[in-house]
């Protein structure tokens, strides 16, 4: 009788022990869904500040539209270095980060998977000066249209004209940013790469430095709702490699396109590369 009344009891236990877990892993959830929605809320108002009031502001200030244009974009990398400050201490989000010393330097050229909805955010933040290649609709975003308009980022609306205005940037030592997948990526994988950072590396002479996003467990990718948190906090990871020297790639008898086809399949190579190291060394 003694035995089976113990067996009861740890039966019980083991029974409230699971619904417990169950209740404190629903109310985790539910927190990161309502954090979740103060991180893109807190977005979307920083944006809406930079552009009604900080970006007016430094237009009034002395010197060269371009002078003025690199300090509306010191400005978003301050405000953008706050938000991840906030999605951190929200509990959304870890971060770990390898070589960043590297995207403070002027006149890189910064070319990186885009795995998750805030890549370009996370990037920003790391670089004081940076002309991010957005897409056009971004242009005519409420919430968005007014940043990146006042930070003087380029729309993906034309390829040459996009291209040379990149080039340009980096010729005159600005940093430009962009995605060769040009939306984000499907779930733990790489999209289509646009041959366009290789044109800008060939147009500008600019050894691309490639820069690896990885999120763990994946979340906010291409045709996943803000709303659909994983089951965790997740971990983004981003790891700055050196330049990838484009004169090892391709000679300077190579033809323009073939030598761009070239340096988007280096790329595209080094990316897939990376992103099975770090996956081996999450699971390990």
């Amino acid at each position: 009788m003694e035995r089976r009344t113990t067996t009861s009891q740890a039966n019980a236990a083991a029974a409230f022990a699971s619904r417990l877990d169950s209740l404190t892993h629903s109310m985790g959830r539910a927190w990161r869904v309502v954090a979740t929605a103060i991180s893109f809320a807190t977005a979307g108002l920083i944006s809406l500040f930079l552009a009604l009031v900080i970006f007016p502001l430094v237009r009034l200030t002395r010197g060269t539209g371009e002078q003025r244009e690199i300090r509306s974009q010191y400005a978003m990398h301050w405000a953008l270095r706050f938000y991840i400050a906030v999605v951190i201490g929200l509990g959304v989000m870890r971060l770990r980060v390898h070589g960043a010393e590297k995207l403070r330097e002027p006149g890189t050229l910064v070319v990186a998977n885009h795995p998750t909805l805030i890549d370009a955010l996370i990037l920003m933040s790391f670089m004081p000066q940076a002309d991010c290649v957005v897409k056009a609709s971004h242009y005519d975003n409420f919430w968005l249209g007014g940043a990146v308009k006042g930070a003087g980022y380029v729309p993906n609306r034309s390829g040459p004209q996009l291209v040379e205005e990149c080039a340009e940037r980096l010729r005159r030592g600005r940093s430009v940013l962009i995605f060769p997948e040009g939306t984000r990526s499907p779930k733990n994988e790489l999209g289509h790469f646009a041959r366009g950072a290789a044109h800008i590396a060939l147009h500008a002479g600019s050894d691309p430095v490639p820069v690896t996003i990885e999120c763990e467990p994946a979340t906010l990718y291409h045709g996943v709702a803000w709303w659909d948190v994983p089951e965790r906090r997740f971990t983004v990871t981003l790891t700055v490699d050196p330049p990838l020297p484009i004169d090892e790639v391709v000679s300077l008898r190579t033809s323009r396109p073939r030598a761009a086809r070239a340096i988007t399949a280096k790329l595209r190579d080094h990316f897939e590369r990376r992103l099975a190291l770090v996956r081996d060394q999450c699971t390990s």
